[in-house]
């Protein structure tokens, strides 16, 4: 840390990190961006190279010296003004610290749909996702199957990006961690049918004639379900790729689950088998 403070909001590198909240830009320079002390010591506990970490002036010591480690392993600690701050942070109420990080592709890759379900590990637990397009929801789905024991998440390209700031911000240190493998958009079938070659259970989370409830399963080891769309579900190719489509049975006249929130039910039924 120089002590040199950037006052000014043209700054080349004020504008470079603030363009990072594009998925456009995070795919061009390879880099992602995110708020706040917990994240930063969270992605301090992993391999994770860094790029810059930007002090407001003043910020407290929990977050100066969280900045001295980061800088330690390679990262450009750099202090703006309040105000410069300001305009980089998406918090409501931010700690004074923005990080940059360098995407980890060895974490988060990306396969054609049969190299996908080749690449997952006999009796891995997994969950599926399609066209879950809110990164509020991707990001708790991602928060609840590295906290319950789900050890890879499979989702397809048209998801939420997995780093935008909201997906991180809702993930919490969990996005750093759990492995995940992007699939084509509409190619998630494919992936289905190899994982049912490989003698795996995979169960749709749809409304269909054909419907049993979740609790009627009897799930194995390695079992596993895919959750759809906020709005529209799971394409029809994929319920019909599926082992069966189950249900969440709920009290008559409520509202259906968001996708975070059948997932989290989804993932329990799966790593409580033994």
């Amino acid at each position: 840390m120089d002590g040199q403070i950037i006052t000014s909001r043209q700054n080349p590198l004020v504008k470079s990190v603030c363009g990072l909240a594009e998925k456009k830009k995070r795919a061009e320079s390879g880099l992602f961006r995110f708020d706040g002390i917990k994240l930063l010591r969270e992605v301090l506990q992993t391999d994770i190279p860094l790029k810059y970490v930007i002090l407001r002036q003043g910020a407290d010591g929990r977050a100066q010296e969280l900045a001295r480690t980061a800088e330690d392993r390679g990262a450009q600690v750099v202090t703006v003004s309040a105000e410069v701050f300001e305009k980089m942070t998406d918090e409501r109420s931010p700690e004074g610290v923005v990080t940059v990080a360098h995407i980890p592709h060895g974490i988060h890759g990306a396969k054609q749909a049969e190299d996908a379900a080749l690449e997952i590990r006999d009796g891995e637990r997994i969950l599926l996702l399609e066209s879950v397009r809110d990164p509020g929801n991707l990001g708790t789905v991602i928060r609840s199957c590295f906290a319950l024991g789900i050890e890879r998440l499979v989702l397809t390209s048209d998801c939420a990006d997995l780093y935008n700031p909201k997906t991180i911000r809702a993930a919490m240190g969990a996005i750093f961690k759990l492995p995940t493998l992007t699939v084509p958009e509409g190619a998630l079938a494919d992936c289905i049918a190899a994982l049912r070659d490989k003698g795996r259970e995979v169960y749709a989370t749809a409304l269909h004639r054909d419907s049993v409830a979740i609790g009627e399963l009897n799930l194995r080891a390695g079992d596993c379900f895919v959750i759809g769309n906020e709005g529209h579900g799971l394409r029809e190719s994929t319920v019909e790729a599926c082992t069966a489509p189950v249900i969440i049975p709920m009290r008559e006249g409520a509202e259906s689950l968001n996708a975070a929130a059948a997932a989290a039910i989804c993932i329990w039924e799966t790593v409580k088998v033994k």
